[in-house]
């Protein structure tokens, strides 16, 4: 890739990271799930969940407060994010995040990506969310 190249990848990108925590944050599951490849992984809390049904599923349960992740009104904020090129179609990210509610910093973490490049759209393939502090439970 070039240099050109590389920057109009990272923004598409970043587009992909602010629709999955804009939507997920309007509980638009089904927006949300068009920035995964269908045979995504999401790992959160050690569990994990394959495919867009699977992930569907449980972000559902997420926006409907359905989980110990009490996300209902929560904002999510993106902070640093490095991102790196395996190939032409495959990118590596790590973005550190915080999530507020009603003024209150309630969890950060980091995610930890694999993007893939399918048709202009650049995808999330996997992802890994990494809490490493949650304002009501002790995080491993």
């Amino acid at each position: 890739m070039t240099p050109d190249q590389e920057n109009l990848a990272r923004m598409a990108i970043r587009h992909t990271q602010s629709v999955y925590n804009n939507c997920g944050d309007r509980g638009r599951i089904d927006e949300m799930m068009t920035v995964f490849t269908p045979e995504a992984v999401l790992s959160w809390d050690g569990q994990t969940f394959a495919g867009v049904e699977a992930i569907h599923g449980f972000l559902s349960a997420v926006a409907k407060g359905d989980t110990p992740a009490d996300m209902i009104g929560a904002r999510h904020n993106l902070t640093t994010s490095r991102i790196e090129f395996e190939s032409d179609t495959v990118a590596l990210g790590w973005t550190y995040y915080f999530v507020s509610r009603r003024g209150t910093t309630i969890e950060d973490g980091m995610y930890i990506d694999r993007y893939e490049k399918r048709g202009e759209r650049w995808l999330i393939a996997d992802r890994r969310v990494k809490s490493l502090w949650f304002i009501d439970r002790e995080v491993s």
